[in-house]
């Protein structure tokens, strides 16, 4: 074989690899994606929050985005409560459940550290303080956000979820209420409206409510985040969206 053919068949040998590794990572977001809110704590605003998508990284092999998030108050704000939060979590590319998750959170005088490992092949999750049973996909904080993004919303539909943190289950719903205008600084858009809860008991701790505004288009932006709880009212409102 001379060397024009030899090179002629390396290259349709690599662009055969490709062809396969891209059909097994579908590219349903965008490594990159790096989506900028606003914090505001009734009618304040306190802080800025970032959502990335870092990279695509194989966990238990199988590939997953690596999507980190963080959150800070701002030098005012810092005065009276100072935030410094980073919430990690590996999401299965194809099923879009965690495969790994990581907080680290310093609020006030609160600290607080946690990690956990769902290993599905043995049924277990692994975490710095237990090691427990699972059954089922496992969600996190921000799984179930990237989940919904990819889901057929429809009004009057409700999706059905395991979240696990804390070293605790709970079985929630997700129900889309309706569509509604929503003017936040990134602009104006026509939004799914979507609530969780559980149908016994709140769904975190001190929170009473907690509702999704879902862009109604094919990017399926977490446009607005609202929390109701005992000590008033936070919300997201995203800035920007930026492919880095």
């Amino acid at each position: 074989m001379n060397d024009r053919r030899r090179t002629l068949k390396l290259i349709g040998v690599s662009l055969l690899v490709t062809t396969v590794l891209s059909a097994q990572v579908p590219s349903r977001f965008l490594t990159g994606e790096k989506l900028t809110y606003s914090v505001w704590l009734n009618f304040v605003r306190i802080g800025s929050s970032e959502t990335t998508i870092k990279d695509i990284v194989v966990v238990d092999g199988s590939p997953t985005y690596h999507v980190m998030s963080v959150t800070e108050t701002g030098l005012i704000f810092d005065k009276i409560y100072k935030i410094r939060d980073q919430i990690e979590s590996w999401i299965d590319v194809q099923g879009l459940y965690s495969r790994r998750f990581t907080k680290s959170l310093r609020e006030g005088k609160y600290r607080k550290d946690y990690a956990v490992v769902f290993d599905y092949v043995n049924s277990r999750a692994i975490t710095n303080q237990d090691t427990l049973k699972i059954s089922g996909r496992i969600h996190d904080a921000l799984s179930v956000i990237y989940c919904v993004r990819a889901e057929q919303l429809k009004i009057g539909r409700i999706i059905k979820l395991n979240n696990f943190d804390n070293n605790k289950f709970k079985l929630f719903n997700v129900v889309i209420h309706k569509i509604a205008p929503i003017a936040v600084p990134a602009g104006e858009f026509k939004c799914f409206v979507l609530e969780p809860y559980l149908e016994e008991g709140k769904l975190f701790k001190n929170q009473t409510r907690l509702t999704l505004y879902i862009s109604a288009d094919t990017l399926r932006l977490p446009v607005m985040i609202e929390s109701d709880a005992n000590f008033g009212k936070m919300v997201f409102k995203l800035e920007k969206r930026q492919l880095q």
